[in-house]
Order: C-alpha cells, then structure tokens, then sequence
C-alpha cells in the first residue's frame, strides 16, 4: 500500500511537470513567434519602398530634362536663324554689333522643378507566423521585446499567465545572422524560471518579389529554475518564404508567408519523436495579418495587427492547440511585441 502512494505521488509530480511545460511553451512559443517575422521579413517591403521613392524622383527629373532640353532646342534654332532674320528685318544693326550669349539665353529658359523630393517614412507589417518560428531572424542592430498573457486551460485550473521575452540579434542574414532570446516563462511567479534560446539564419535566395531564409535554432539550450523544472532543451530547423502577391498595389502589397520546419521539444507531444511543423499567414491589410499551421503538437490559429503602421509595435491573438491534443489543452494568448533597430540609416 506504501508503494502504491509512492508510485502515484512520484507519477503526479511528473505529470505536474510536463503540463507546467506545455503552458509555458504555449505562452513563450506564442511571444516569440509575434515579435520575429516582423522585424526580419519586412526587408523586402522596404526594399520595394525605396525602389519606388527612387522611381518617382526618377521620373520627375525625366520630365524637367525633357523640358529642358526641349527649350533648349527651340533656343539653339533661334540663335541659328537669328542672323538672318535680323540681316532681314533690320538692316541698321551695326555689323560689329554683340552676340547673343547661347549658354545664358538658354539659363533664362530653364525652369526650375516645382517638386521637393520627401524620403518615404518607413512603415512596418504585421506578423504573419502564428504555429511556428520563422526562418527570419534578427541581424545585428535589431533589438526586441515582448510579453504574453494566456488564458489556464486544462492544467493551472483558471489561474492565467503571462511570460516576458527580449532580444537581439548579430551578424548579417545575407551571410549568418544570429539571435539571441531570453525568456521568462511566469510573471506570477517571477524569476522562478527563464531560459535562454539561440538561432542562426541566413536568407538563400533574394530576387524580384520572392525572399527565401532557412534557419536552424536551439531552445533551451541554457536555463535557470527555482523549485520547478521549465521545458526540456531541443533543435530544430526550418525553412520560410516571403513573397507579394499584389507588388504593384499602392495600398497593401499583400506578402504571404509559407514556414516548414522540424524539432524537438516544445514541437512534438511524444519526448521521444521529432514533430512536423508548419504555417502560412497573409497580410489582409496594411496593418492586420492572419494566418494558421500546426505547431508540431496542435492546429493553431491567429491573428495581428500593427495599430500605428509607422511605430515597430506589434499585438497578436493567438488561439493555440485548438485540436485539444497536448496535456495543457486550448489556450487563448495576447501578445504585444516591439522591435527595432539602433542602426542609423
């Protein structure tokens, strides 16, 4: 009978462990994933919002040299005729009378341009990862925070909580960009746990409207607990494309997102398998993204959305494990994510 209570003691501390687990992944997984495709993924965007600046200034300057050049013609044929019209009409001209000056005659001509160029203020997206991580990562300059509130699910027994993460990045993801996170997985209980996540990530492909990034990560792989044990350490790979479906819409140049990867960890629900993960999301606006995918242990979906389109800050709703397949079940979270870069530009 001794046993017997030992065994279901040590069983439910166990089963404690692996569902404080599941939420914390949960809470963490849903931060990350609002703060990281919207400072990397937006390079493309920016790019296409220079190109036009410079294509309208272009354009404009074409027009003024056009004019000019028109206006100087029409003043080259009359210094060319102007001999002999006035050799013609005006006989009492004196022979050694001054030349017409070409080069100010065709000064008086000009016109200036009546258009100030003004630089495109840079405007930021909305994240558009919802189930799993983006092969986008941040490069050196890129600073970012966030936190998260979820609600209890089947396991903390209607007590919600929330996480805080931040971090930076280094390098260049045109050659290996590397991120460094570092999360806090309960506010209630702070400090109690925190762990440290790194990934490399690098853009392979970059032509016309299409950007492709593979990245390879390590969560977990430092940690520090007090009384409790956070989620185990695990890699993991993944490969994300970003594209515009409308890349000559003034309005919304509509960038779709497509995310497939594979870990460890927090991606499987089995300890002793690798999980599938993947993920699609769509700009539907200018400042809202949508989007859904399995998370390697449950059916994900969300949304998010950039209330100032010119300030980095970024509020997500996600609704994860809506299949009810992990031990901590359905979970309802709030993120709001900042990130920006210290660079000057």
């Amino acid at each position: 009978m001794q046993k017997a209570k030992i065994l279901c003691m040590i069983v439910g501390i166990k089963l404690s462990q692996v569902t404080g687990i599941t939420i914390f992944s949960c809470i963490c997984f849903a931060n990350f994933i609002s703060v990281n495709l919207a400072l990397a993924a937006d390079h493309i965007v920016a790019k296409k919002q220079s190109n036009e600046l410079i294509t309208n200034q272009f354009s404009n300057h074409k027009e003024v040299i056009a004019k000019k050049a028109e206006l100087g013609e029409k003043a080259g044929y009359i210094l060319e005729k102007q001999p002999q019209i006035t050799a013609q009409t005006d006989p009492s001209v004196p022979a050694n009378s001054s030349p017409i000056d070409a080069n100010k005659l065709r000064e008086d001509l000009s016109i200036q341009p009546l258009f100030k160029v003004v630089p495109k203020k840079r405007t930021y997206q909305p994240s558009l990862t919802f189930a799993s991580p983006s092969a986008f990562g941040a490069t050196w300059g890129d600073v970012f925070f966030g936190g998260s509130a979820a609600t209890a699910g089947k396991a903390r027994k209607g007590s919600p909580d929330g996480s805080l993460s931040m971090g930076f990045g280094l390098g260049d993801a045109r050659q290996i960009g590397l991120e460094l996170g570092y999360n806090i997985g309960s506010i209630k209980n702070f400090a109690y746990n925190g762990t440290f996540d790194l990934k490399a990530n690098h853009i392979v492909y970059a032509q016309g409207n299409t950007q492709i990034a593979a990245a390879v990560g390590w969560k977990t792989f430092a940690q520090h607990v007090k009384k409790e044990k956070v989620r185990p350490s695990s890699g993991y790979g993944v490969v994300t494309t970003y594209s515009l479906l409308k890349p000559n819409d003034p309005v919304n140049q509509m960038p779709i997102s497509f995310s497939l990867g594979a870990g460890g960890g927090d991606f499987r629900k089995d300890p002793a398998t690798t999980a599938i993960f993947a993920g699609v999301g769509v700009q539907v606006h200018p400042q809202v993204g949508i989007g859904m995918g399995w998370s390697g242990v449950g059916f994900n979906i969300g949304a998010s959305f950039v209330p100032i389109p010119t300030i980095p800050l970024t509020i997500s709703a996600v609704g994860a494990d809506l299949t009810d397949n992990s031990l901590g079940g359905t979970v309802f979270v709030l993120s709001i994510g900042y990130g920006f870069n210290f660079l000057p530009k």
